[in-house]
């Protein structure tokens, strides 16, 4: 992952209301200035913290680090997992940081929004200025029931794609 501008990052994790209880995960390959951003956050507020991390090099790497950390538990998960964490737990917040492959996303999408509490939301980490792929992924998230889906042009090297999970949607 790219370097993120901290000022940038501090107002991407404002979207996260002050409210008890708030749990955040985290799909990352590489890259610490959003995870220990959002550590600190999760810290301050008592908040539930999931890191998820699809490549098994860097896991290896940090697994020691964050897994140390109350408010914190790191797994390790591949795209093709039937899920990515257990059942009885439901994010409010989900940031991708890490390359979903394009072969992976609409499967990606269904797995991702049985994780995501209603009116969660789902933050996609998209290379900038590739309309594509954002389009791509704006397609893929309302065929699998998120709406209110944005993009966001905060980092230089990044768009943020936010998709809200709605209960009573779609079928």
């Amino acid at each position: 992952m790219k370097q993120l501008e901290k000022k940038a990052i501090e107002q991407l994790l404002s979207i996260i209301p002050n409210h008890p209880a708030q749990r955040i995960m985290q799909i990352s390959s590489g890259g610490k200035e959003l995870t220990d951003n959002i550590l600190e956050l999760v810290k301050k507020e008592d908040y539930e913290f999931l890191l998820t991390i699809t490549d098994e090099n860097f896991y290896n790497s940090i697994k020691e680090k964050y897994d140390n950390e109350s408010h914190c538990s790191v797994k390790l998960i591949k795209f093709e997992n039937r899920r990515y964490v257990s059942m009885a737990k439901m994010y409010d917040y989900i940031f991708v940081t890490a390359e979903v492959p394009n072969e992976s996303s609409n499967e990606f999408s269904k797995k991702i929004h049985s994780h995501i509490k209603n009116a969660g939301n789902l933050i996609l980490f998209l290379p900038k200025n590739d309309l594509k792929t954002l389009d791509s992924w704006r397609e893929i998230l309302t065929e699998n029931l998120f709406v209110a889906i944005n993009n966001i042009d905060m980092f230089k090297n990044y768009e943020i794609l936010i998709a809200k999970k709605m209960h009573g949607w779609g079928s």
